[in-house]
C-alpha cells in the first residue's frame, strides 16, 4: 500500500522514543502486531530504531528477513550483547519465549502508536498542509464513530492510513477505504470535508452495513436519494453491490471500490432533504420543578448549584448510566429519514467526547439519542 515507504522509518522513530536510550543487554519485544505486519517490518530496512538491533521471532530462521527462532533469541539474551527489539510472530514463535517475556520489556501498543500517529500526522502537514492533516484526523474519528468505538479501527490501521495520506498524491478522502469508509473525491478551498465524511459514513451504513444486508441493492440505492445526475450511475453502483455481496467481506468490497472512482462520494451526490428543517428544540433534562428527569441518565450533584452528573461506571463495573438526549424538529411533520442528525458531546473547551449519527425517525414523541459508557471510550 502507498504508505509502506513511510511506515518503517516513522515507526522506528516512535519506538526509539518510547524505549529511550539503549543499554547493553537490554531487550524489548512487541507481540501486538499481526504476522503480516511483523514480516513486513522485519524486511523493511527503514525500520531501524536508533541503537537497537531488530529481530523477528518465528518458527525458522530466514536470511534477509532478520528472522530467528525463539531458542536463538534466548541465546542472544543470555549473551547480553547489543540492545535488541524482538518482533514476535505470535502464531509462529512457538514455545521457549517465556524467558524473554519475563526478562524483557514489552512495548505498550497504545504508547507506541500514539507516538507513531503524531509523527505521521506531522508528515501530512509537512508534505501537504495543515488542512489535509485535519481532514485525515477527522476521517479517523468518523471511522471510529461509525464502527462503534476506538477499538474498531486498529492502531496499525489508523497509522497506515495516515502514512498513506502523507505519501499519496490525492486528498485524504481517496484513502478512506483503508479505514472502512466510502472514498471521497474532491478537496481544496471551499471543500467541506466534514459534510463529505458524513456522506461517506452514510454510504457505508446504507449500502454495505449489517442493516442493509437483507435489502436488495436497488432498495439500498433508493434509500440514499441520489440526485438526478448520480442516478445515471445506478447500474454501475448496483453491479458493485452485487459483487460486494458475493465477496461478503467489507474490506474486500472497499478495496474494489477504491478502483472505481466514478462511485466515490462527490461524484455520487444525494438530494437535499425532502423537507427543510427550520429548528431543533432540545428537551430539557430538568422538569419544571428543577428535578432531573430519570430518562436522562443524569443525577443531581452533591453541590446543589452544580450541573447534573453522569456516572459512567468503572472498568470493573461497566453498568454505568446512559446519557440520553431528546429533541423535536421543526416543522413537526418531517418525513421519515428526511434529516440526518449528528449529536456531539463536547467539553467546555469544545473538545469532542462522543458522537453519534441519528436518522430522523418521525416518532410522534420526538427524536432521541442515547450514549453508553463505550461511546466515551
Amino acid at each position: 500500500m502507498a504508505g509502506t515507504t513511510l511506515q518503517g522509518p516513522l515507526l522506528a522513530q516512535a519506538l526509539a522514543g518510547v524505549l529511550g536510550d539503549p543499554q547493553p543487554g537490554a531487550i524489548a519485544y512487541l507481540r501486538c502486531l499481526t504476522p503480516d505486519v511483523v514480516e513486513r517490518l522485519a524486511a523493511d530496512a527503514g525500520f531501524e530504531p536508533e541503537g537497537w538491533a531488530v529481530w523477528r521471532v518465528a518458527h525458522r530462521e530466514q536470511d534477509g528477513l532478520r528472522t530467528l527462532t525463539a531458542d536463538r533469541a534466548v541465546e542472544l539474551r543470555e549473551g547480553k550483547g547489543d540492545a535488541m527489539v524482538l518482533l514476535v510472530d505470535t502464531g509462529r514463535a512457538g514455545a521457549g519465549m517465556d524467558g524473554i517475556y519475563s526478562a524483557g520489556r514489552e512495548v505498550d501498543e497504545a504508547d507506541l502508536f500514539r507516538a507513531a500517529r503524531r509523527l505521521a500526522a506531522a508528515e501530512i502537514t509537512r508534505r501537504q498542509s495543515a488542512a489535509a492533516r485535519r481532514y485525515a484526523e477527522d476521517a479517523l474519528r468518523a471511522a471510529r464513530r461509525g464502527a462503534g468505538g476506538r477499538d474498531a479501527v486498529s492502531p496499525w490501521t489508523a497509522f497506515d492510513y495516515l502514512c498513506s495520506v502523507a505519501v499519496g498524491e490525492q486528498p485524504p478522502g481517496a484513502y478512506l477505504h483503508l479505514i472502512g469508509l466510502w472514498p471521497i473525491r474532491g478537496g481544496g478551498e471551499g471543500f467541506d470535508h466534514k459534510a463529505a465524511l458524513n456522506d461517506s459514513r452514510r454510504f457505508v451504513d446504507r449500502l454495505l452495513g449489517p442493516a442493509a444486508a437483507s435489502l436488495a441493492p436497488a432498495a439500498r440505492i433508493e434509500s440514499l436519494r441520489l440526485d438526478e445526475e448520480s442516478r445515471q450511475r445506478h447500474a454501475q453502483l448496483a453491479r458493485f453491490l452485487h459483487a460486494a455481496d458475493a465477496a461478503q467481506r467489507l474490506d474486500d468490497a472497499l478495496n474494489e471500490l477504491a478502483k472505481q472512482e466514478g462511485l466515490w462520494v462527490g461524484l455520487l451526490r444525494t438530494e437535499g432533504p425532502a423537507q427543510s428543517i427550520k429548528a431543533i428544540e432540545l428537551t430539557p433534562w430538568r422538569n419544571r420543578s428543577g428535578t432531573v428527569h430519570r430518562w436522562s441518565g443524569l443525577t443531581d450533584d452533591d453541590d446543589a448549584e452544580g450541573p447534573p452528573v453522569l456516572k459512567l461506571g468503572t472498568d470493573q463495573d461497566r453498568q454505568g448510566a446512559t446519557l440520553e438526549v431528546r429533541w423535536k424538529a421543526v416543522p413537526g411533520d418531517l418525513e421519515l429519514k428526511a434529516v440526518d442528525y449528528q449529536v456531539t458531546v463536547l467539553t467546555s473547551l469544545d473538545e469532542e467526547l462522543a458522537v453519534q449519527d441519528v436518522t430522523h425517525s418521525a416518532r410522534k414523541g420526538g427524536e432521541k439519542c442515547r450514549f453508553s459508557r463505550d461511546d466515551f471510550a
